[in-house]
């Protein structure tokens, strides 16, 4: 609805107007009126009308100079003249002015209402012009922004070299002196998603990325999702010191925001700027792989990384080599690295029982997190694992306990290799219902787990091993790509694409699709 002022000295026109031109039918609201020039310059500033109807002989301003101030202050706005007939060639000089149009005294209102409609036909079109100006606007922006967080994880992530990253890097960023990462990823997310559909799965992330906009108000922060309910936050600024204290501040005011949501941060140290990035990524990466260790729901500071959880391991150089050695389960290359083990300990003088019993409660425990990371408790291995674990230990030599540790874990990869078969069979296997039942709105990480055999925790642990990525996420993009394939085929509409793809929401289809893709499905189909 527009707004019109009515400016004319004569009060029979002034009120007969008002109350006779059916101003809601023609989209219109009369929000004010003046007996002269003055007044309605004074009012037309305050209110700021659409439109101004205004007589050209009033007193203390005339319409002419009226016109000539509206135009200085308001220069889009509509004028139309009501003028008397010998006013003629003042009615000729306004038009000058850029008035809409004319209307000779007595009104003919229907006359009156033709000129209006038209009046607001325009406006209306400027209008929509401008409506979709704003929208395109919209649409390149949000467009930028998917390719910018898409393009500033591949870089950090080591995908994509991180020259490429500065010359789209917003001015804020590229000019910080102070930089720090923060991983956040939502506690036993797959468990607690496992009895979800995506579309409340979606919700609940979507409440926490409005939590972390809040909780960052007036902050210089990035949010990227990595994927499934871990995130990664990009906080710049100019001075160390105070950029510590604001993302301290900013994970303080998070828990507080979300009381019920249990979730771990990971902050790295404050860097110099983003060409630290990939460094400070390894490091929030190193330190997630310590909540197990250091407990969920909490907020790990490098400090404690530092002293506690980054280096658990005795100072003898191949000793990490055979932890990760150990998580491939390949025998050869765990012998392999035993033996190396043997040598260093010897020739850096460590070579004594104590040290040597240290060692291998290290290692062994670090078997049991391992097994536990890939949900296969020892206990599902090794009837009695305490009672292995002593046999290694009363070892009288640096040889035969290594030797004894060897026979544990080369019994430990013996059991995980012999189903690893098995596994993979049933991750295969799950693509192929997921495939089959992607339509299925109500299909959850539960029934996928029953369809398949195996227990929902153990199947969450092992869908993520086998696709790199959660059961939400991989059952997102088997929809989208098949949204696709239907929008591209142009023979079908949004909502029908929605439905045939799981989506009974035909604006959280769009929302998600757009999400995925970084455009909205019909500039996706304008686009194929």
């Amino acid at each position: 609805m527009y707004s019109v002022f009515l400016a004319d000295d004569e009060r029979l026109i002034r009120e007969g107007l008002a109350e006779t031109l059916p101003w809601d039918s023609l989209g219109l609201s009369l929000v004010g009126m003046a007996p002269d020039g003055k007044q309605a310059l004074q009012d037309i500033r305050e209110r700021k009308p659409d439109i101004v109807l205004t007589d050209i002989r009033m007193p203390y301003m005339d319409g002419l100079e009226l016109i000539a101030k509206i135009r200085e202050i308001q220069p889009e706005c509509r004028i139309v003249i009501l003028t008397g007939y010998g006013e003629f060639e003042y009615a000729q000089t306004a038009i000058r002015f850029g008035v809409s149009d004319f209307l000779l005294k007595p009104i003919d209102i229907s006359d009156l209402c033709r000129i209006l409609r038209h009046i607001v036909q325009e406006l209306d079109g400027i209008r929509c012009h401008k409506s979709e100006l704003a929208e395109m606007r919209s649409r390149l922006q949000c467009a930028d922004e998917y390719q910018f967080k898409r393009r500033l994880l591949r870089c950090i992530t080591g995908r994509e070299p991180l020259q490429q990253l500065f010359q789209y890097l917003p001015e804020h960023m590229r000019r910080a002196r102070a930089f720090c990462l923060v991983l956040l990823q939502l506690d036993r997310f797959d468990s607690l998603t496992a009895t979800m559909d995506e579309e409340t799965v979606f919700s609940m992330t979507q409440q926490l990325e409005q939590s972390l906009e809040k909780a960052g108000e007036r902050m210089q922060l990035t949010v990227v999702e990595e994927f499934s309910g871990r995130y990664l936050l990009f906080f710049t600024g100019w001075e160390a010191e105070e950029l510590r204290f604001s993302v301290r501040s900013f994970i303080r005011r998070l828990r507080l925001i979300e009381p019920e949501m249990e979730f771990t941060t990971v902050t790295s140290a404050i860097y110099g700027g983003l060409a630290d990035c990939q460094t400070a990524y390894e490091f929030v990466q190193q330190g997630s792989k310590y909540t197990f260790q250091l407990g969920s729901n909490r907020d790990v500071q490098m400090e404690e990384l530092k002293d506690d959880a980054v280096n658990p391991l005795p100072d003898v150089p191949n000793v990490g080599r055979v932890i990760r050695s150990i998580s491939t389960f390949d025998k050869k290359t765990i012998l392999q690295d035993f033996q190396m083990l043997a040598n260093d300990i010897r020739q850096t003088g460590h070579n004594s029982y104590l040290y040597t019993h240290m060692l291998v409660s290290v290692v062994y425990g670090e078997i049991t997190k391992l097994l536990v990371d890939i949900n296969c408790p020892i206990e599902n291995i090794l009837e009695n694992p305490l009672a292995a674990y002593q046999k290694i230990l009363v070892c009288a030599t640096l040889d035969d306990m290594l030797e004894e540790l060897f026979q544990f874990v080369a019994q430990i990869c013996d059991f995980v290799n012999n189903h690893a078969s098995a596994n993979k069979s049933a991750a295969d296997r799950a693509k192929v219902y997921i495939e089959t039942h992607y339509a299925d709105s109500s299909l959850t990480l539960d029934r996928v787990a029953s369809a398949v055999g195996i227990s929902p925790n153990y199947f969450s642990a092992l869908f993520k091993q086998s696709t790199n990525c959660s059961f939400i996420s991989y059952l997102t993009s088997v929809r989208i790509a098949h949204a696709k394939e239907l929008l591209k085929s142009g023979s079908y509409k949004t909502y029908e694409v929605a439905m045939r793809c799981g989506y009974e929401n035909p604006t959280y289809f769009s929302t998600i699709f757009k999400r995925q893709t970084g455009f909205s499905p019909s500039e996706y189909n304008q686009k194929a």
